[in-house]
């Protein structure tokens, strides 16, 4: 597959991050001239700064890992990213919410920095943890976030306790729930090469979240 770049989020979300570590990785992902890198929101600033003669856009994450927090610490820290240069958020979902089907909840909870994202030009991309989710429960977070306003669904955030990589079959199913609606998938959590990158993208990964993108690209280049 070429440009395989062209989908990747590169990621770097470690709790010990330092600010070298940003600075380091994210001129990486510039050589490698990966769509995004995605930090956590006090390393905006420093991955802004770095990149800012570069295409590769920022990602920040928000509610992150376990989105469970209140809907306006959500909306302060997405502001707080937008504002120091975020291109995109990836927030995570209220899973308990969802799990008890407090529908209403949820999707204010993603209505809320949906209409921030929009207002600020900035792509939303909402995470709903399949790992933690049944089939059913999966169909009903996307719908939601679709009725919610996102740009993208995304599987995971890889930080679950005994977390799964993302499956093939969960994205194809949630790009089969949402495509309709011009909303895209991101596949995210456990993708460490390069041929399982590429079957996400076949089966409708419009993204791809991974930490291993230099180890996918040089693949496709020898490839």
């Amino acid at each position: 597959m070429e440009n395989i770049q062209k989908y990747i989020d590169q990621t770097l979300l470690l709790q010990d991050v330092t600010k070298d570590d940003i600075i380091n990785f994210c001129k990486e992902a510039s050589k490698y001239n990966f769509y995004a890198v995605c930090v956590q929101p006090y390393r905006v600033i420093t991955a802004v700064d770095t990149l800012k003669s570069s295409k590769t856009k920022v990602a920040a994450v928000v509610g992150f890992p376990c989105g469970s927090t209140y809907t306006e610490v959500k909306v302060l820290e997405a502001q707080k990213c937008i504002q120091d240069g975020a291109d995109e958020i990836d927030m995570v979902i209220n899973i308990g919410a969802l799990k008890e089907r407090d529908i209403e909840r949820v999707k204010s909870d993603i209505k809320a920095i949906a209409n921030l994202s929009r207002r600020s030009n900035v792509i939303l991309k909402v995470i709903i943890e399949t790992v933690l989710l049944t089939e059913d429960e999966k169909v009903l977070a996307c719908k939601i976030a679709v009725e919610a306003g996102t740009d993208f669904v995304k599987t995971s955030t890889g930080m679950t306790k005994n977390s799964k990589p993302a499956t093939v079959e969960d994205v194809r199913l949630m790009y089969e729930t949402v495509s309709s609606s011009g909303v895209k998938v991101k596949a995210s959590g456990g993708i460490k090469d390069y041929e399982t990158a590429v079957k996400m993208i076949e089966a409708g990964a419009g993204r791809i979240g991974t930490s291993s993108g230099v180890q996918i690209i040089k693949k496709e280049i020898s490839a």
